[in-house]
C-alpha cells in the first residue's frame, strides 16, 4: 500500500474491500473457501422432487480449468482422481475416500466470463438386459443477456463427490 498525500491510491480500494469482504463475521470461512477454491458444507445446483438416489457429499465449481474442449470425467482410482484434478488446474483437495467416487463435468473454453455449471440431478437407469447406468443432469448456465463481462477465456467445470457405483455413467444435457 502507498501513501500519497496521507490518502490511499484508488488502486488499493478493491483490494481493501475484498479483504474486508473475507474477514466480515457472516462468511464464516466459507467466502474464503470458495476463492480458493475449495468445497463448502453442501451441494449447491442439486434439484429436483426425490432426493439423488446417490448422496451427494460435496461440489466444486469454478470458471478456469485446463479443460479446453468439453469433456466428462469419473474418477473411482487414486490416479483418476489425479487426473481430475489436473484437468481442473488445481491440486486435489485431499485423497478420494475408498466409498465415494468423483464425476466432472468441464464445459470447455468460453470466451467471456459469467457461465457455469450446474448438476441438477443424479439418477439410476435400469434396462432389462443392460449394466445399469447412472445418469449425470447437468446445465450450462450462461451469462444473461445484457450483462457486462469480461473478454476474457475461462473454462467452467463442476466436479461433484458421490457414494461410489460401478455403474456406467452417463451425462445429459438439460436445457
Amino acid at each position: 500500500m502507498t501513501l500519497r498525500d496521507g490518502k490511499m491510491g484508488l488502486a488499493v480500494l478493491p483490494v481493501l474491500a475484498l479483504a474486508t469482504l473475507l474477514t466480515l463475521p457472516g462468511c464464516g470461512g466459507g467466502a474464503g473457501a470458495w476463492l480458493a477454491g475449495e468445497a463448502g458444507g453442501g451441494v449447491s445446483g442439486m434439484s429436483g422432487d426425490a432426493p439423488p438416489p446417490l448422496a451427494a457429499r460435496v461440489m466444486w465449481r469454478a470458471e478456469n480449468a485446463r479443460a479446453q474442449s468439453q469433456s466428462f470425467l469419473v474418477a473411482r482410482s487414486d490416479a483418476e482422481w489425479a487426473a481430475l484434478w489436473d484437468l481442473a488446474g488445481r491440486p486435489p483437495p485431499g485423497r478420494l475416500p475408498p466409498d465415494q467416487m468423483a464425476l466432472g463435468v468441464f464445459l470447455g473454453t468460453r470466451t467471456t466470463t459469467g457461465y457455469s455449471v450446474d448438476i441438477l440431478r443424479l439418477r439410476p437407469e435400469r434396462r432389462d438386459g443392460q449394466r445399469d447406468r447412472l445418469v449425470v443432469e447437468y446445465r450450462e448456465v450462461t451469462p444473461p443477456e445484457g450483462l457486462i463481462t469480461a473478454q476474457v477465456l475461462t473454462s467452467p467445470y463442476a466436479i461433484i463427490l458421490v457414494d461410489r457405483s460401478e455403474a456406467v455413467v452417463r451425462y445429459n444435457r438439460m436445457p
